[in-house]
């Protein structure tokens, strides 16, 4: 009775310290971080941006309106030679409800209009608001469109689903609440939209960091964050997190595992608080990145 007691005894310690083990090898675990830049005005902040992530030989997954595309389309196919992912979008309205031939003809001529940009793919498609239904997944689906984009369905953390009826894949991006004003991406537009000042924004990406989720994807309105000097700094800081290991699109998805459930057991978030923007400080008045940092040059490392 002894032996099998001791027996048993061993086994509960070497249990204990596997248990213990992992824990401490997930929480020393860098995390796989994925930087989504969007733009709707100027170009100004991607070129910020992409000197930057030059200079770190870092790639990010890019959704910029229509309207900026066409614009600048030799900064998009730039970017996209380099590895950076080069999402389309249809940003009028929300896909949310949307019928079906509508969601397919809008998403159709954003695929052509990417391509004929970029000369690659286009793999990535959001709404506006990241909205998606069922028949999102269907056009995607019939045009080889290989992911959507979500509002985020599990706080701090990104996930992909992988509905089992359709081959697209959905990205729910990183998603945190403000004060009484809902929550969006973890995104510097979307916390200054709900009156967040910089310091803020600096005080919700550290807790998101120090909560070391599997995976994260951190947002750049380029236009904000690109520009303003004491939101650029934030992002600064964060590229230079040691906890945090910053990938491209491909790599970023490789890092992670799709979770496979029928389509609808996968969580869902429609919630819009801040359609109309609410900031304390309005952008002009915000202090500008200096010439200087404007002009430095890295060279390319892909």
């Amino acid at each position: 009775m002894k032996k099998i007691i001791s027996i048993a005894a061993v086994v509960l310690i070497i249990a204990a310290l596997f248990v213990a083990g992992y824990q401490l090898i997930n929480r020393n675990q860098k995390i796989n971080g994925l930087i989504m830049l969007i733009e709707f005005e100027k170009i100004e902040g991607i070129l910020n941006w992409e000197k930057e992530l030059d200079q770190r030989c870092v790639t990010a997954l890019v959704k910029a309106q229509g309207n900026v595309l066409a614009e600048y389309p030799a900064v998009f196919k730039r970017l996209a030679d380099k590895g950076y992912e080069i999402a389309g979008g249809y940003d009028e309205a929300p896909f949310w409800d949307m019928p079906y031939n509508q969601q397919y003809l809008f998403m159709q001529e954003a695929k052509d209009f990417v391509e004929n940009i970029t000369d690659k793919p286009m793999r990535v498609f959001g709404s506006r608001y990241f909205a998606y239904d069922e028949n999102t997944l269907k056009a995607a689906d019939a045009l080889g469109i290989e992911y959507v984009l979500a509002r985020g369905t599990a706080g701090e953390k990104a996930v992909i689903y992988q509905p089992e009826e359709y081959s697209v894949k959905i990205i729910s991006v990183s998603n945190i609440p403000f004060e009484d004003m809902g929550s969006g991406s973890l995104c510097d537009y979307s916390l200054w939209a709900r009156g967040a000042e910089a310091d803020d924004f600096d005080q919700v990406l550290a807790g998101c960091i120090a909560k070391n989720p599997d995976n994260m994807i951190l947002v750049s309105h380029a236009y904000l964050g690109g520009t303003r000097l004491a939101w650029w700094n934030i992002y600064q800081a964060a590229l230079e997190s040691d906890k945090v290991f910053w990938k491209g699109f491909d790599d970023w998805m490789k890092n992670l595992v799709p979770l496979s459930m029928a389509n609808e057991e996968i969580p869902f978030n429609r919630e819009v608080k801040y359609e109309v923007p609410a900031p304390k400080t309005p952008i002009e008045e915000l202090e500008p990145i200096s010439e200087s940092e404007k002009e430095t040059i890295y060279p390319a490392c892909y």
